[in-house]
């Protein structure tokens, strides 16, 4: 901008100078030039600040347009070398050649997982499965809060479920995914994931991810991925071979966490409560808190449900949702004061049976006979009887029960004291002896 500035400035000095000199008189009329000194009147002073302003704006127009094209001509270049360098030594997306993919995946089994990974990105790539919140979603975030996140653990994982954010890996290469994506309402999104339990030899991924995703790959070494290890303490985004080392190595019972912007696509790490400078840039998509692991291990993932060991993700109130959604709690147990049904119940309930025989109630006298041959109170006088003595009756049987009522002749025989046995009178049969028919009147 110096030289166009320069320019410009040369070009309205010269413009003046001209507008000065035909302003001027004639050099031959002595009489009009004399001595006087006096500045010359300039009548067009409008037009010429007119002319300079569209000489600025069409330099400085001019300007950006040059910087532009710059900018261009360099990106074209770079792409096409970047092509002609891939064409020549036959790199992949990664920027890998076949000998250096040998020379980083020494085994059969890596190279096999990286090529169906590949593959997997082929046949899913982003966007060809909506991730977005749905109406039904946000209803549900809504009504459970924070509560409504929880990892899915299909059933190609080999992994099982504790609890909703407590998952135990039995072994293997396994990755899961939260069932629902992180919002982008707020200005910033913030969870952390405790470990639980890992070996020495066992490495967690920690990250954000796009879904689908592997379930046998590492977060971070797919595209549209980031994810931090946890033995070597770098970030890989987008690719197994490449990675950033931003920390430490991580133990059981450290907690890493993870920021994200997603007006920015920043993405940035905690470990046990201390931030680290280092961030990722570039993650502008539909992200799942993904947990990936190459061995048996455990972890427990805090979304907000509980304190973060991070104290400016407390005071902001960076977790994925509220703590309390608007779907009212269960009651509490024992609360069973006010309540229609129990003062029903208890009004209508009798008193407790007591070893004395004069809480027996007799019976009205319009009620059912459920057992056959004996009333109901006289069957729970022996039951009491028996009960004292420890011992039974040997002319103990079975009761007869009715065909009208089972149910109640079960209850009572099983010392239901909310039952009021009674009994009323049974159908006697009708008699079976033929009439006799009157002889015809005679005639």
């Amino acid at each position: 901008m110096t030289w166009a500035s320069n320019w410009s400035g040369a070009l309205a000095t010269c413009l003046l100078c001209m507008r000065t000199a035909s302003a001027l008189p004639h050099i031959g009329d002595t009489s009009k030039l004399g001595w006087n000194m006096e500045r010359p009147v300039m009548e067009d002073d409008s037009d010429d600040a007119l002319v300079i302003m569209l000489i600025l704006i069409s330099a400085i127009f001019g300007t950006m347009l040059g910087i532009a094209a710059v900018f261009l001509v360099l990106y074209a270049l770079v792409q096409v070398v970047r092509r002609v360098r891939r064409f020549v030594f036959r790199l992949d997306d990664d920027g890998m050649s076949e000998r250096m993919r040998n020379q980083l995946l020494p085994d059969e089994d890596s190279r096999q997982s990286y090529e169906l990974a590949r593959a997997f990105e082929r046949q899913y790539p982003y966007g060809s499965v909506d991730t977005q919140l749905t109406p039904e979603q946000q209803s549900l975030i809504r009504e459970k809060g924070v509560d409504a996140w929880e990892f899915d653990v299909n059933l190609d994982v080999n992994a099982m479920q504790q609890s909703k954010t407590e998952v135990l890996f039995m072994g293997g290469d396994n990755c899961v995914q939260t069932n629902l994506p992180l919002p982008k309402s707020n200005s910033v999104y913030y969870f952390e994931v405790k470990l639980v339990e890992k070996p020495a030899d066992v490495s967690l991924w920690i990250g954000l991810a796009t879904k689908p995703f592997p379930a046998w790959r590492m977060v971070g070494w797919n595209k549209f991925s980031a994810g931090y290890c946890t033995n070597s303490g770098s970030v890989h985004q987008n690719s197994p071979f490449r990675g950033s080392r931003i920390g430490e190595p991580l133990l059981s019972g450290d907690i890493l966490g993870i920021g994200y912007q997603p007006r920015s696509g920043v993405m940035w790490f905690t470990r046990n409560g201390r931030r680290y400078k280092e961030i990722v840039s570039g993650m502008l998509y539909d992200l799942f808190p993904t947990i990936s692991a190459d061995g048996p291990c455990s972890f427990s993932a805090n979304f907000g449900q509980r304190g973060f060991v991070f104290i400016e993700a407390n005071v902001k109130r960076w977790g994925l949702g509220p703590v309390e959604g608007t779907q009212q709690p269960p009651p509490v147990y024992g609360a069973n004061q006010n309540t229609t049904l129990l003062e029903t119940a208890e009004s209508e309930s009798t008193t407790p049976d007591s070893d004395d025989d004069s809480s027996i109630q007799p019976a009205p006298e319009d009620t059912v006979i459920l057992i056959d041959g004996h009333s109901a109170n006289e069957r729970q006088h022996e039951r009491r009887q028996r009960t004292r003595s420890g011992r039974r009756s040997a002319s103990h049987r079975p009761p007869l029960y009715q065909k009208e009522d089972p149910i109640a002749a079960q209850l009572l025989e099983a010392g239901s004291t909310s039952l009021v046995p009674a009994s009323y009178p049974s159908k006697q049969p009708e008699s079976l002896e033929p009439t006799t028919s009157e002889p015809p009147p005679s005639s």
